[in-house]
C-alpha cells in the first residue's frame, strides 16, 4: 500500500468515526445546527488532510467549498460541492493535473454523491455568466484549502459580470419550472421538503436573490435592510428550523441522500420525531399537518419576500397614480394597494374586502407586497368578534356569490390563512390528510378544488370541458349554493364518524351563522349530507331498476337538488385525482341524472312501462334492417330482466347480429371502441356452461383489460349472452384499429370454448402506495329486495385479475353472477355483484363463501 492510499484509509476513518459520533450525538440531543456544523466541520477537515497528501498546490489553486456545503449545511447524505480553481488552463502533462486527478477520484470513497468541477480563473467568470445554476453555487462559497487570494479576485471578476436583474429574472423562470414539477402545489401527499412549493428552496431563492442583488446575505440582514420585518424573519427561522431537522432524520432513517417524504418512511419518521398518534389521527398524519401547515408560511413569506426584492430590483409602483378604487385600496397600475399602512388597523372589515375588491376587478394582477405583509400580519388578529361581526359575514357571503373570482379569493384566503381563522370549522382541514387510495391532495386542497369545478361550469369559457353540466349550471337558480356546499362537503374529515354527517352539521351551523333563509340552509345542508349519494347509486346500484330511481328520487326531491347533486358529484369525484375521473363514471352519473329528471317529469315508474319503450326504440331502430319474424323469435328468448338492463341500442347491436343464428353454437363474439365511455364494449353469445364468465374474466385479466360494467344473460333456450365493458388502459386495442378487435374477437372466443383447466389466479405485489394506505377487505352477501337473489358486496385493494379471483371463488360454489358493477376510485375497488344460486339459501355456506372471497381479495402478504 503506498502513502496516499494509507493517507486515504486514515482519513476515511477518522472522518466516519465522527459522522458516527456526530449522529449518536444529534439522535442524544436533536440540536440540528449543532449537527451540521459539526459534519461540515470534519469534511473540511478530511479534505484539507486529503488534499494535502494528494498534492494538490498551495499556490495559484484554490479548493472550495460551493453550494449547500459552501453554506456550511452538510446534511447527511448531502451532495458535495467543491470547486477546485486554477490561475490558469491546466496542462494535461503537468503535475497538478496528476494531483487533481488523485483527488477527485479519492472523494468517491467517501460515500457520498460529489459534484467537483475544476475552472481556470477565466473559466469560473464564463460559466457564472453563462448558467443560472453555476452562478447560484458560486454564491455561496467557503476556501477550504490553497490560494485564497486568487479565490478572492475571481470572485471579484464574477461579482463584476453579475446582473441581479437578469439573475433575478432567471431564478423566476427556474422557480416556476420546479413548482410545475411538483404540481404547483405545496400539498401533496409525499412532497419533497426540499424542492416542492414550500420547501427549502423556496426560501433559499429569495436569499440567492437578495445575495446577487447586493441586498442581504442572511435573514438577520434582511431584517436590519427592512427587506422583511423581524416577525416575518423569526417566522421564517422557526420554518428553516423545522424543515432541518426534518431533513436530517429523514437522511439518517433512510440510510442514504432521500428528500421525499415518502409513504414508506413517514410513519417511523414521526415517530423518529415523537409525534404521537391519537384515536383520530396517526403519528405521520400528525407530523404531515405540522408540514403542510409550515409549507403553507413558507409560501407566504417567500411570495412576499420575492415581491420586495423584485420591487427594489425592478422598481415598484409607488410613482403610479393611484385609482382609489374604495375607501381602503387604490390601484396603481395593474397592481392593488392599500391606501395607507395602517388600514387594517382602522378598518378591521377591510380583511375580508380586501377578495372582494380584488375579485371585482379582474383588471388588477396582483397585491402589492405592502399589501401582502399587512395582510400576513393582520391575519393573526381575526378573533370571535371578528366572526361574529355581521359584516364580516355579509362580506364572505358577497364573495360567494361573485360572479367571477370566487375560487381564487378562496384559494388566496386559505393561503394567507384567513380562510381557516375566519371560518367555522375550515381550520382543522388545513394540511389534513386523506389515507385512502384515491385523493392524492389534503383536504382543503381537495375542496378548493371541487369548489374550482364547480365555479368552472359557470364560465363560458370552460364550457366545452363539459358542456351538460355547463347548460345545467346555467339554468340553476342562485348556483352559488353549489358552491357554498362544494366548500363544506369535506369538512367533517377527520373528526371520527361519517364525515358527510358531521359536515352537514358543521355546513348548518355556518349557514345559521351568515343568516341565510331557511330554503338555502336547508338547500346547503342537503348537498353536503348527500354528496356521496348519486356517486354510490351510480357506480354500485342497478339504476335500470325502477325501484332504485324511486329511492334516489326520495332522497333529492327536487329537479333543483337534482341538478345541484349531480353538479357537485361531478365537480368531486373530478378533484380527487386525475386517475379516478373516467369517462364511464360520468356516463354513468349522467344515466342516473336522465333516468331521474325523466322520473320528475312524469316519465315511467314500473318495470312493464320501461320496457314497453325500450322495445319501441329498439323496434323503431331496427325498422328495415332486421326481419321481424327473426327479431321477434330471438326476443322471445330474452326475459324481462334483458331488456331492463340494457339499452335500445344494446339490444339492436345484439339482435343484428344474433336474430338470424340465434341456434348456431359456433361461438360469436362482437368488440368495438366505446369512446363515449372510456373503454372497449364487448359481447359474446354461445351455448352457455359452467365457468363460462369465469374463462372470459381470466381472458381479460390475461390481456391487461379491466372489467367496469358486465351484464350477464342466459336466454330461455341456454344460450350466454354477456355484455362487458373493459378499460384498455394502454389502449392496444383502440389504437390497433380494426384488425386488433379482430383478432380479439378470435381469441376471446378460443378461450370461452377452451376445456382446459384455467389456472388458479395468483396474487400480484400490490403498488408502493396500497401497501401504505392498507384497505382491510370487506366482503357481504345480502338478500336483495326482491327475494328471488343476492347481492355481493366488495370492497378492497385493486390488483389486476382480482375479478377473476372472485369468479373463481363463486365457481366453486355453484354461485350464478347475473350483473357486475366495479367502481374503482384509485387503488380501492368497492364492486357490487347479483348472485343467485342454491347455495345461497344455507347462511352456513354464505359464511364459508364470504370468507373464501375475503382470503381471496385480501393484499398479498408482503
Amino acid at each position: 500500500m503506498d502513502t496516499f492510499a494509507r493517507d486515504l484509509t486514515r482519513i476515511l476513518d477518522a472522518f466516519r468515526s465522527e459522522r458516527e459520533r456526530l449522529k449518536t450525538e444529534y439522535e442524544t440531543r436533536g440540536e440540528g445546527r449543532a449537527y451540521l456544523a459539526g459534519h461540515t466541520a470534519a469534511l473540511d477537515r478530511a479534505l484539507v488532510a486529503l488534499a494535502g497528501s494528494a498534492g494538490l498546490p498551495e499556490h495559484d489553486l484554490t479548493l472550495a467549498a460551493v453550494g449547500g456545503y459552501g453554506r456550511g449545511e452538510l446534511f447527511p447524505y448531502s451532495d458535495i460541492d467543491l470547486l477546485i480553481l486554477t490561475a490558469h488552463p491546466v496542462d494535461i502533462a503537468s503535475p497538478e493535473r496528476d494531483a487533481i486527478a488523485r483527488f477527485t477520484t479519492a472523494l468517491w470513497e467517501f460515500g457520498l454523491s460529489v459534484g467537483a468541477s475544476v475552472r481556470s480563473r477565466a473559466e469560473f467568470a464564463e460559466a457564472g455568466a453563462a448558467d443560472v445554476s453555476v452562478a447560484t453555487t458560486y454564491l455561496e462559497h467557503r476556501v477550504l484549502y490553497g490560494d485564497a487570494e486568487l479565490f478572492e479576485e475571481a470572485l471579484q471578476d464574477f461579482y463584476a459580470a453579475l446582473d441581479a436583474r437578469a439573475f433575478f429574472r432567471d431564478k423566476m423562470l427556474e422557480l416556476a419550472r420546479r413548482h410545475q414539477r411538483h404540481d404547483d402545489t405545496p400539498y401533496a401527499l409525499e412532497p419533497n421538503l426540499k424542492e416542492s412549493p414550500g420547501g427549502v428552496r423556496d426560501i433559499q431563492v429569495f436569499l440567492w436573490c437578495a445575495k446577487a442583488a447586493g441586498l442581504a446575505e442572511s435573514l438577520e440582514a434582511m431584517a436590519e435592510g427592512r427587506l422583511i420585518t423581524e416577525r416575518e424573519m423569526h417566522a421564517l427561522a422557526r420554518s428553516l428550523e423545522f424543515l432541518t431537522d426534518l431533513r436530517i432524520n429523514l437522511h439518517l432513517l433512510a440510510g442514504r441522500h432521500e428528500d421525499r417524504l415518502i409513504f414508506d418512511l413517514q410513519e417511523a419518521l414521526a415517530s423518529r420525531m415523537g409525534y404521537k398518534a391519537t384515536p383520530l389521527q396517526r403519528a405521520s398524519e400528525a407530523l404531515m399537518k405540522r408540514y403542510y401547515l409550515n409549507a403553507k408560511t413558507v409560501t407566504q413569506l417567500s411570495t412576499v419576500q420575492l415581491q420586495a426584492i423584485a420591487d427594489r430590483l425592478l422598481g415598484d409602483n409607488e410613482a403610479a397614480t393611484p385609482v382609489r378604487l374604495e375607501a381602503a385600496f387604490v390601484a396603481r397600475g395593474d397592481e392593488m394597494d392599500l391606501v395607507s399602512d395602517d388600514v387594517y388597523k382602522k378598518d378591521p372589515n377591510a380583511l375580508l374586502r380586501t377578495f372582494l375588491v380584488y375579485g371585482q376587478h379582474r383588471e388588477l394582477s396582483r397585491l402589492s407586497t405592502r399589501l401582502l405583509r399587512a395582510l400576513w400580519h393582520a391575519s393573526f388578529t381575526i378573533d370571535d368578534a371578528f366572526r361574529s361581526d355581521p359584516a364580516n359575514r355579509a362580506i364572505f357571503m358577497e364573495i360567494m356569490k361573485m360572479p367571477r373570482g370566487t375560487y381564487h379569493a378562496l384559494k388566496l384566503m386559505n393561503t394567507w390563512g384567513l380562510l381557516s381563522r375566519f371560518l367555522p370549522g375550515w381550520s382543522h382541514t388545513v394540511g389534513q390528510m386523506q389515507h385512502d387510495l384515491y385523493h392524492i391532495f389534503t383536504v382543503d386542497q381537495h375542496t378548493l378544488r371541487t369548489v374550482r369545478n364547480v365555479r368552472r361550469f359557470a364560465r363560458s369559457e370552460y364550457a366545452h370541458e363539459y358542456p351538460f353540466c355547463s347548460k345545467i349550471m346555467a339554468e340553476l337558480h342562485d348556483n352559488w349554493r353549489v358552491v357554498l356546499g362544494a366548500l363544506f362537503h369535506d369538512v367533517g374529515k377527520g373528526l371520527g364518524g361519517r364525515h358527510e354527517v358531521l359536515g352537514a352539521e358543521k355546513a348548518d351551523e355556518a349557514c345559521r351563522q351568515f343568516a341565510l333563509s331557511e330554503s338555502d340552509r336547508e338547500f346547503v345542508v342537503f348537498l353536503v349530507r348527500e354528496h356521496l349519494t348519486m356517486s354510490q347509486v351510480a357506480q354500485k346500484q342497478d339504476f335500470s331498476d325502477p325501484a332504485v330511481i324511486e329511492r334516489f328520487l326520495s332522497v333529492v326531491k327536487t329537479k333543483e337538488r337534482l341538478d345541484a347533486l349531480y353538479l357537485l358529484t361531478v365537480a368531486d369525484i373530478r378533484a380527487t385525482s386525475p386517475k379516478v375521473w373516467t369517462q364511464w363514471k360520468g356516463q354513468l352519473l349522467e344515466s342516473l341524472y336522465r333516468a331521474t329528471l325523466a322520473r320528475l317529469s312524469g316519465g315511467a315508474v314500473s318495470a312493464g312501462h320501461v320496457l314497453e319503450r325500450r322495445r319501441e326504440a329498439a323496434e323503431a331502430l331496427l325498422e328495415g334492417r332486421v326481419d321481424a319474424k327473426a327479431r321477434d323469435a330471438f326476443w322471445k328468448e330474452l326475459d324481462l330482466v334483458y331488456f331492463m338492463r340494457h339499452t335500445p341500442e344494446e339490444i339492436v347491436s345484439h339482435t343484428e347480429r344474433i336474430a338470424l343464428r340465434r341456434n348456431d353454437p359456433t361461438p360469436l363474439v362482437h368488440a368495438e371502441v366505446a369512446s363515449e365511455m372510456g373503454g372497449i364494449r364487448l359481447f359474446f353469445y354461445l351455448p352457455d356452461r359452467a365457468g363460462l364468465f369465469l374463462r372470459a374474466a381470466a381472458y381479460l385479466g390475461k390481456c391487461g383489460l379491466s372489467v367496469v360494467d358486465s351484464r350477464i344473460c342466459t336466454t330461455r333456450h341456454g344460450y350466454a349472452l354477456d355484455t362487458f365493458l373493459v378499460a384498455d388502459a394502454h389502449g392496444r386495442l383502440a389504437q390497433g384499429g380494426d384488425a386488433a378487435l379482430r383478432k380479439f374477437e378470435r381469441d376471446l372466443a378460443a378461450a370461452l370454448v377452451d376445456t382446459a383447466p384455467l389456472e388458479s389466479p395468483k396474487k400480484v405485489r400490490l403498488s408502493r402506495r396500497s401497501r401504505h394506505f392498507p384497505i382491510r377487505p370487506v366482503v357481504s352477501v345480502m338478500p336483495d329486495e326482491s327475494g328471488k337473489a343476492s347481492i355481493l358486496t366488495v370492497v378492497c385493494t385493486d390488483r389486476l385479475g382480482l375479478l377473476n379471483a372472485i369468479c373463481e371463488v363463486l365457481f366453486r360454489y355453484g354461485v350464478n353472477l347475473q350483473t357486475a358493477k366495479i367502481a374503482t376510485l384509485g387503488e380501492r375497488v368497492e364492486d357490487v355483484f347479483l348472485i343467485d344460486g342454491a347455495a345461497l339459501a344455507s347462511d352456513e355456506t354464505v359464511l364459508a363463501l364470504e370468507a373464501e372471497l375475503v382470503e381471496a381479495v385480501s393484499a398479498p402478504k408482503s
